[in-house]
């Protein structure tokens, strides 16, 4: 190809995609939220034991911790206190889903037995990695700070001392 045509090609190809909106991709998100969440391991509530936090209320704070990596790569959930919440947000977003498998680094799981109340919801948690059946959780509010948790099997999370098993999990994208 000559050289004037290649140049009047890439020109027009530059003026095109400038044209188009700018979004980050579903990698970039996942990314954003993993970085999140991993910057803060080790944060505690402060004073000690005072559900104190700097993601939210001074209450149980799992949840205000999940959204709050969401919300730093730029989701527009909420910031939930309660964790059957983010399973609510997430069904009326179409990103809810029940069981326990297919999760992915970005993504919240959620312990219990389902969304209803405090006693069925028990504890929220970030993926942050993935690999050979396992999953890597960031929680906030694990022994009052945020903690990295495995890699443990996700369909035994209270086996691998967790609050309780995975009964849901809301896709990052």
């Amino acid at each position: 190809m000559r050289p004037t045509l290649r140049l009047l090609l890439s020109a027009v190809v530059l003026s095109l995609l400038g044209s188009l909106p700018l979004t980050a991709s579903a990698a970039d998100t996942r990314t954003k939220i993993v970085n999140a969440a991993n910057g803060e391991v080790g944060q505690g509530e402060t004073p000690p034991g005072s559900n104190c936090n700097p993601y939210g209320a001074c209450e149980s704070w799992c949840s205000h911790f999940a959204t709050w990596t969401w919300r730093k790569a730029g989701s527009d959930i909420p910031n939930y206190g309660f964790t059957g919440d983010i399973y609510t947000w997430g069904q009326r977003k179409g990103r809810a889903h029940s069981g326990n498998t297919g999760m992915k680094p970005g993504d919240i799981v959620l312990y219990g037995t389902g969304p209803q109340n405090t006693s069925t919801s028990l504890h929220t948690g970030v993926v942050v990695a993935t690999g050979n059946g396992k999953i890597t959780t960031v929680e906030g509010n694990s022994h009052d700070k945020v903690q990295k948790l495995g890699p443990f099997d996700p369909k035994h999370a209270q086996a691998a001392g967790r609050p309780g098993n995975i009964y849901g999990w809301v896709s990052a994208q």
